[in-house]
């Protein structure tokens, strides 16, 4: 098989095993149910996935875990036990244990802690590259009376990651207009209601290592358009696919590009999730590109929160 396939084509089975073990982060699956889904074999897959991401799949899929459940640790309001399950994990005892091994505090203890190791460094990496588009100026824009609450459906992101490992931030900052283009003329193309050009991270900030991060940039579509999807799957099947839950979000307008965006919009959310002003239902908060300089946060908040 790997004589007949482009590098291209082999990178892409990698990233879709990627995609269905971000899309299934509380359901119980294996490795041979992600190569059937493929429809290749599970040592291809296997070696495949290892080849191109640098590490076995299995540890993709637990790191991944466990760090989005450190992220709803930092930012969310539920227990310890309901992170667990949300994170593929039976029961407490086991989601404790793997976390522990994992960061070296217990689930309890790293919930206590007021500065991660990633977090300094991540932000000041990324300050470093967006200084100059100037985000300090925009300061007084990240105020929480800014913030409408909305009701968003369910949806389906269609998705490319435009960065991945090494230097994400400076890579998605170099590739979003092609992929920002292309997503615009499907919009226009499939005159979707409500749709939207996103960009975000699969990951946990400040979890995970900086290195480690995989930012993307897809179109999100309500789950009731159908017809819609049934033609995106059918003419882009190298898009990768993840469910958006709907329910209740902050949204906040900022004039500005994604880019300036991200830091103050992680200080905007670190700072409210630290004082209670809100809690988040989950790791999904995301960027809308309105525009080359206009963008619109989108955090997922309890309702109690709401």
């Amino acid at each position: 098989m790997a004589t007949l396939l482009t590098k291209e084509q082999l990178k892409n089975f990698a990233l879709q095993g990627l995609s269905f073990a971000d899309d299934h982060v509380s359901d119980p699956f294996n490795i041979k149910d992600v190569a059937d889904r493929l429809g290749i074999s599970y040592s291809y897959f296997y070696h495949n996935f290892s080849m191109y991401m640098g590490e076995p799949f299995w540890q993709y899929v637990k790191r991944h875990r466990l760090e989005l459940a450190a992220g709803l640790l930092r930012h969310s309001g539920y227990n310890i036990s309901e992170i667990g399950d949300m994170c593929g994990y039976a029961t407490t005892a086991a989601f404790s244990k793997a976390f522990k091994q994992h960061f070296l505090e217990s689930p309890k203890e790293f919930r206590r802690i007021i500065t991660l190791p990633n977090e300094k460094r991540t932000l000041q990496i990324t300050e470093g590259i967006t200084a100059a588009f100037g985000s300090e100026a925009f300061g007084g824009l990240f105020n929480y009376d800014r913030c409408e609450k909305v009701k968003l459906p369910d949806s389906i992101l269609y998705y490319s990651l435009i960065s991945q490992g090494q230097d994400p931030v400076v890579e998605m900052i170099a590739r979003m207009t092609q992929h920002y283009t292309l997503f615009k003329k499907m919009q226009t193309l499939y005159d979707v209601p409500q749709s939207k050009i996103i960009t975000g991270t699969l990951d946990a900030v400040p979890v995970t290592n900086y290195e480690r991060l995989s930012m993307f940039a897809g179109i999100l579509v309500p789950v009731t358009a159908a017809a819609v999807h049934f033609q995106l799957q059918q003419n882009f099947p190298d898009l990768m696919i993840k469910r958006i839950p709907g329910g209740s979000y902050l949204r906040l307008p900022v004039p500005m590009d994604f880019a300036t965006a991200g830091v103050p919009m992680y200080n905007f959310i670190n700072m409210n999730c630290k004082e209670g002003v809100f809690k988040m239902s989950g790791n999904h908060f995301f960027l809308s590109l309105n525009g080359p300089n206009y963008t619109e946060i989108f955090i997922p908040v309890l309702k109690k929160h709401y």
